[in-house]
């Protein structure tokens, strides 16, 4: 194949994981024009989980302070700087399922609307300017990546696009991912976790190899 073949690169992801987002930057300078990149849903935690501060969630999941679990958290801030991303922990976590359905909402448009309401989304939510469960902001930032409005304020009123989600984090576990994220290049080989820019670009280059 050549070097302007398409590919598909499909990658599961949540929208408050942070290697997710960094692991998405790099994949996006590793692509060129003919690579497509298909969002998929995945979430880390299905039963939603209350709205609450990054610091608090994390202190009470893994034990410690939340000025330990801050202190722990620099390499990975500093990895999204390296990328160019905005990031901080003055953030909040909170249900991902309606972010989600937005984002499933913008796939039926294309792929790169889908992409770019994630990018978006994911901004926000890293560099603390979007609660992302306060729906009204939430809607406010897709619109402005490109959803249509009255569209994405009828995802919100209704359980559109629910079992569109579960089914991609049904998906992906049934390849045998257990965290994201979770990629696969060109139908065939599958990327567990976040990797350099360059180690994207070579699976792409090795599927059109192939």
């Amino acid at each position: 194949m050549s070097s302007d073949t398409p590919v598909t690169v499909d990658v599961w992801a949540d929208i408050v994981c942070p290697f997710c987002y960094i692991g998405e930057a790099r994949l996006r300078k590793a692509a060129d024009a003919s690579v497509e990149i298909v969002p998929r849903a995945f979430q880390a935690n299905p039963e939603g989980g209350e709205r609450e501060s990054v610091l608090t969630y994390l202190a009470r999941k893994f034990g410690g302070s939340e000025e330990q679990v801050a202190a722990s958290q620099q390499r990975i801030v500093d990895l999204a700087h390296a990328e160019g991303l905005p990031f901080t922990n003055d953030r909040v976590v909170g249900d991902t399922l309606p972010a989600h359905r937005l984002i499933a909402e913008a796939a039926e448009d294309s792929a790169a609307l889908a992409l770019d309401v994630r990018e978006a989304i994911q901004r926000g939510h890293f560099g603390g300017t979007l609660d992302i469960t306060d729906h009204a902001a939430l809607l406010d930032v897709a619109v402005e990546a490109g959803l249509d409005r009255a569209k994405g304020e009828a995802v919100l009123a209704s359980d559109t696009h629910a079992e569109t989600v579960r089914g991609e984090h049904a998906q992906a576990s049934a390849m045998g991912a257990t965290g994201v994220p979770f990629t696969v290049v060109g139908e065939r080989f599958g990327i567990p976790g976040m990797v350099e820019t360059d180690q994207y670009a070579q699976v792409i280059a090795r599927v059109r190899e192939a």
